[in-house]
């Protein structure tokens, strides 16, 4: 359960592995908890009435990385290894289903991740990413 500090956007925290959908789903092996990264603004992260934020999975698994994830490097944000922002599994979850805040990304990764999923949305038309 997560402690009563405010959620901070671009924070990683740990989550129980089954909360969050990572496609495909049916061949993906699960673990107690997973790494995922915060996306919503402090604004909505802050207000108490407002339960859930965006959050991205961190995956260690390099065989389904597309163009649009953004790779982590062991250290950054304080993962313990390389791994990948899956940028197309964003999805709603819950505050109180964070639990640990493993630590927070550069400013400059959060804005890597953000670019990246406005490219994948269609909002904008970036350089091809790379993998």
């Amino acid at each position: 359960m997560m402690t009563s500090s405010p959620v901070v956007q671009g924070g990683i925290y740990w989550v129980t592995d089954t909360d969050i959908s990572l496609p495909p789903n049916h061949d993906r092996k699960t673990h107690p908890r997973r790494p995922v990264v915060v996306l919503t603004g402090p604004d909505t992260n802050s207000h108490a009435g407002w339960r859930f934020v965006l959050v991205a999975p961190i995956s260690s698994e390099s065989t389904r990385k597309t163009v649009y994830c953004v790779k982590l490097s062991a250290g950054e944000g304080n993962v313990a290894s390389k791994c990948w922002v899956r940028v197309p599994a964003v999805q709603p979850l819950m505050k109180d289903q964070l639990t640990d805040m493993i630590g927070i990304l550069p400013a400059q990764r959060l804005e890597e991740i953000q670019a990246r999923l406005w490219q994948y949305l269609g909002l904008v038309d970036l350089d091809e990413p790379t993998q």
